[in-house]
C-alpha cells in the first residue's frame, strides 16, 4: 500500500468501509431508490442484469431479464463486437495479508468460515469468484508484526539462508490459500516482498533502506527458497515481483512499515544477473512482473523492459501496477511498446480518503480493463472494524469484508460488490472484446471461455442515462440511474456488425486502438474518460464510422494546459485523406474543456477514422467529437 499521497489525502470526505448486508443470493427487484430498468425487450437472446445503485439499496442484485431485439439504431449507442479481441483476463481479487489471514482463520468462527470462503472464492449463490490473490512475502503494511522468513538478531547475517522458514505462513495464510485454491482451482497467486530480511539492507532494518552491495545473490536465493517451500506446501506461485512499491521510502511514513527503495537500474541488474539465473538453475517456472508501483512513473518499467535479456526472457511476464498515482492509461501506453508482455493491476485499496468508493471502483476497474489489464487486485481481503490489526502502515484502508474483532461476524463491504460485478461474471481465461463508451456511460465487455458474454456498464454522470447496446444485428435499450452500475450477461453467437454513425457523439475513449496515448477520468459534463498524453503524431483509430452521404462539420471537446496544437481527422490510416482539422487551443487546464469546430469534407460511406494530434508536446486532451 503506497502512502506517498499528500497526508491530507487520508483525511478527506467519505465514510471509509461501507458495511452492507451479507450476500443474500444476488436477488433483487427492478426499481426502488435509484433503480434502473430495461427500456425495450425483443425475442432475441435473454440478457441477465445485475444492478448496484449509488444509495446501496441494490448491490449486485438480479433484475428482470431483458432480451435482444432488432430495433433500429437509437441514440447513445454502445457497440459490443466480439470479433475484436484484446487481452486475456486472468483474474480479479485482493491480498491475503497477515491481518486478513489472522482475522479469517482465527477470529471468524470455524462454523462460519466455510460460507465466507465460498462467498469469496466461488461463484455459487452470492459468491464473487475471486481468482487472483496477492500474497506478501513477509510483513506488509497490513501485518500484526514486522517479520521476514529469515530474521536474525541485530548484527548477525545469514547469507546461506540456513535459518529460512515459512513457519509464519503455515499458521494462517497457507491453510486459507489451500482452501481458496480448492474452492477455485483457477486461482492465481502473486507473491512479493515489502522488504527482504533487514540484515540484507543498508540500515539493518526492514523499514526503509536499500539493498546492500553483495546481497543480490542471497536475495535471489531467498526468492528460490520461498517458491520451493510454497510449492512443497501445495501452492505453486504463478508470479512474483522483486519489490513492492520500489520508489517509496516507507521509513519516512508517519506510520513506518516494511519497505525498500530500489531504482529501475538496480532492479534491472538484480533481475537480469541474479534472479533470472537463479530461477533457471533451480527449475523455477514462476514468472516475474517488473516494477509493482504506480501508473504515474511509466519510465520505470520502460527502463527495465528495455534490457534485451529481461525483455526476451520467458520468465518475465510483464509489469505490475498500482493505482495510487497516475491513470490506468499508462498500461495501454506500455502495451503499445511491449505488446507481447502483460500488464497486471496488483494493488489499489479503498479507503477513508475516497469520496465515493462505488464510483471510483467502477471507473477504475473499467478503465484498467480497457487498458490491457490482465488482473485487477484490491488491497486487504479482510480487516476488522478499526481497519486493522496492523503494525504501522495503513490505518485508513478498507477491505472487501470486515470481521468484527470481538464476535467474528462478517460484513460484506461495498468493494466486495463492485469487484464482484467483474469477478463473478468475467471468468479466468476470458478475453476483453471491443465495446464503445456512451455519453455518460463507461463500460468494458468480455467473451468468456464458455462463449457467454459479459458487459459491465456504469453511469458516470449525475443524471439518468438511456443507452442502446448493439451486438451484431441485435440490440436492447437500458436506463441506468445516476451513478448506478450493472453487469449484463448473455449467450449466443454474434451475427453481423454495426457501424457507428459519424453524427453520433463519439467518446474519445472508444478508440479501437488508442496507440501510445492514455485514457483518464474526466471532470467534463457526463464524466467518462478523455484521451490525452498526446505528442506530435499521436493517433487513435475508430473503426467502422459511417459518414452516410457526407458531412460538413466536426466539433470536438478539447482541453490543454500545455502548448495546444491541432487535431486532424484522416480516413483509413493516420496519413490517409484529411477530412478536417480542428485547432486545440490552450484552455488553461487539462480538465478545462472547450468545444471547437471546423469544416469537414471528403468523407462518405463507412471508413476507419484516425484522429491525429499535431504540435509540440504536451498538446492537449480530447473528450469527444461529432460530425454533422
Amino acid at each position: 500500500m503506497l502512502l506517498a499521497l499528500a497526508p491530507s489525502a487520508f483525511f478527506g470526505c467519505g465514510g471509509g468501509s461501507v458495511s452492507v448486508a451479507p450476500p443474500s443470493g444476488g436477488s433483487g427487484s427492478n426499481g426502488g431508490s435509484g433503480g434502473s430498468g430495461g427500456a425495450s425487450s425483443g425475442n432475441g437472446p435473454a440478457v441477465a442484469v445485475y444492478l448496484s445503485t449509488d444509495d446501496r439499496s441494490q448491490l449486485m442484485a438480479a433484475q428482470p431479464v431483458v432480451n435482444f431485439g432488432t430495433a433500429a439504431l437509437a441514440a447513445n449507442p454502445i457497440t459490443v463486437d466480439e470479433t475484436q479481441t484484446y487481452q486475456t483476463v486472468e483474474g480479479f481479487g485482493a491480498a491475503m495479508t497477515d491481518s486478513s489471514a489472522y482475522l479469517l482463520h482465527q477470529v471468524v468462527p470455524s462454523s462460519q468460515l466455510a460460507a465466507v470462503m465460498s462467498n469469496l472464492f466461488t461463484r455459487n449463490g452470492s459468491g464473487i469468484g475471486i481468482s487472483f490473490v496477492r500474497d506478501p512475502m513477509g510483513a506488509s503494511d497490513l501485518s500484526r508484526t514486522v517479520y521476514s522468513f529469515d530474521d536474525m538478531p541485530a548484527g548477525q547475517t545469514d547469507p546461506t539462508l540456513a535459518n529460512f522458514s515459512i513457519a509464519h505462513d503455515q499458521q494462517d495464510i497457507i491453510p486459507l490459500l489451500l482452501q481458496a485454491r480448492q474452492l477455485n482451482p483457477s486461482l492465481k497467486i502473486m507473491s512479493n516482498p515489502w522488504s527482504p530480511p533487514g540484515w540484507m539492507k543498508s540500515n539493518g532494518s526492514m523499514l526503509g533502506g536499500t539493498l546492500l552491495s553483495g546481497m543480490d545473490t542471497p536475495l535471489a536465493n531467498y526468492f528460490v527458497k520461498y517458491l520451493q517451500a510454497y510449492a512443497a506446501a501445495g501452492l505453486p506461485v504463478d508470479y512474483v515481483s522483486l519489490q513492492n512499491e520500489p520508489l517509496y521510502d516507507t521509513a519516512t511514513n508517519p506510520n513506518p512499515y516494511p519497505g525498500m527503495y530500489m531504482d529501475a537500474a538496480t532492479e534491472t541488474t538484480l533481475l537480469r544477473d541474479y534472479v533470472l539465473p537463479a530461477f533457471q538453475s533451480n527449475g523455477i517456472t514462476t514468472r516475474v512482473l517488473v516494477y509493482d508501483h504506480n501508473w504515474d512513473t511509466l519510465s520505470y518499467p520502460q527502463t527495465v523492459l528495455a534490457d534485451a535479456t529481461v525483455q526476451s526472457s520467458p520468465l518475465v511476464a510483464g509489469t505490475a501496477w498500482h493505482g495510487y498515482g497516475g491513470a490506468p492509461g499508462a498500461m495501454g501506453a506500455l502495451h503499445a511498446a511491449y505488446p507481447s508482455l502483460g500488464d497486471y493491476e496488483t494493488e489499489l485499496s479503498g479507503g477513508t480518503w475516497v469520496a465515493d468508493q462505488m464510483k471510483t471502483d467502477f471507473e477504475t476497474i473499467t478503465n484498467s480493463m480497457r487498458n490491457w489489464a490482465r488482473s485487477y487486485v484490491k488491497w486487504g481481503l479482510a480487516l476488522d472494524e478499526n481497519m486493522g490489526p496492523h503494525s504501522g502502515g495503513c490505518g485508513t484502508c478498507t477491505p472487501l469484508v470486515t470481521v468484527n474483532s470481538t464476535s467474528g461476524a462478517v460484513t460484506y463491504d461495498v468493494e466486495y460488490y463492485t469487484l464482484g460485478h467483474f469477478s463473478k461474471f468475467v471468468l479466468p481465461g476470458a478475453q476483453r472484446i471491443y465495446s464503445s463508451n456512451g455519453v455518460g456511460i463507461v463500460d468494458a465487455a468480455f467473451l468468456n471461455p464458455d462463449g457467454s458474454k459479459a458487459l459491465v456498464a456504469y453511469n458516470d454522470s449525475n443524471s439518468s442515462q438511456t443507452f442502446q447496446v448493439n451486438w451484431g444485428g441485435q440490440s436492447f435499450s437500458y436506463t441506468l440511474a445516476p451513478l448506478a452500475g450493472a453487469t449484463f450477461t448473455w449467450s449466443g453467437t454474434q451475427t453481423g456488425s454495426v457501424n457507428l454513425p459519424a453524427t453520433t457523439q463519439i467518446e474519445a475513449s472508444s478508440c479501437n486502438d488508442c496507440g501510445t496515448m492514455e485514457t483518464e477520468s474526466t471532470s467534463d459534463t457526463n464524466g467518462g474518460y478523455d484521451l490525452g498524453y498526446s505528442s506530435a503524431g499521436s493517433s487513435a483509430v475508430y473503426k467502422g464510422i459511417d459518414f452516410g452521404t457526407g458531412v460538413s462539420q466536426v466539433t470536438a471537446e478539447v482541453a490543454s494546459a500545455g502548448n495546444g496544437g491541432t487535431l486532424e481527422f484522416h480516413l483509413d490510416s493516420a496519413t490517409g485523406p484529411l477530412i478536417a482539422t480542428v485547432t486545440v487551443p490552450v484552455t488553461g487546464g487539462w480538465q478545462t474543456w472547450k468545444s471547437v469546430s471546423a469544416n469537414a469534407s471528403g468523407a462518405s460511406g463507412v471508413h476507419d477514422l484516425y484522429v491525429v494530434f499535431q504540435g509540440t508536446a504536451p498538446i492537449g486532451n480530447l473528450n469527444w467529437f461529432q460530425f454533422k
